[in-house]
């Protein structure tokens, strides 16, 4: 799956935002580690110097077109005279897979505030059905908004023991879809013009929840 040659991009991660996004190549690997090339910079095109030990985000796209996703660190490395980086080889459990272009969509209960422009309207206090990277889905009692309104969402994310993000980020609503009886409906909500670093949170917050689904499934 990884081999000699293959680019990687590893993404550093300070609490819920990406300090820095880089590139590098597989220049050699075993069974247990990864050692490429000291990484470049996306923006500036400058060699990145990581410390002992910097956790990353790795991730490669697959001879099928496919990305996979995995948390791992880093070490510097000096092999056959030449500095690069070590990084852990992925166990099967560890790896992610994301179609390209596509988000990982996952199903979660998160406490949302979805505001109407319109300050006639009153605002929907509610859940979350399922979130990724470009929308969510929330449970709604009532038809309150008509599709394609735009609105404010604000939005709790829970990362560790009390360590809280608040995201209040732009939407569109797409459409209703009735739940089972009694329920009330499932509201579909595109996100618009979101910036990149709460994109980043929402994403790895989904990584991290799945990711700890498959560990309780290994227990």
């Amino acid at each position: 799956m990884i081999t000699v040659g293959m680019k990687l991009t590893l993404e550093t991660v300070k609490g819920d935002q990406v300090e820095e996004k880089l590139h590098t190549k597989v220049v050699d690997l075993n069974r247990k580690r990864i050692y490429a090339d000291y990484p470049t910079n996306q923006s500036t095109g400058r060699t990145f110097y990581f410390l002992e030990n910097t956790k990353v985000r790795v991730s490669f796209i697959s001879d099928h077109d496919v990305v996979y996703m995995y948390y791992s660190e880093v070490k510097r490395k000096k092999k056959k005279g030449r500095s690069m980086i070590e990084i852990p080889f992925p166990k099967t459990e560890e790896l992610i897979k994301v179609q390209r272009r596509e988000y990982v969509r996952i199903e979660t209960n998160l406490d949302v505030a979805v505001y109407s422009l319109d300050e006639s309207k009153e605002e929907l206090i509610t859940h979350t059905l399922d979130l990724s990277g470009g929308g969510l889905a929330v449970r709604s009692m009532k038809q309150t908004f008509i599709p394609n309104e735009e609105v404010d969402l604000m939005l709790v994310l829970p990362f560790e023991a009390n360590d809280y993000v608040y995201l209040n980020v732009k939407g569109q609503t797409i459409r209703y879809s009735p739940l089972k009886e009694g329920e009330g409906y499932k509201l579909s909500i595109q996100f618009n013009s979101l910036e990149e670093h709460k994109r980043e949170t929402i994403i790895k917050y989904c990584f991290d929840r799945q990711l700890e689904r498959r560990r309780k499934l290994k227990v």
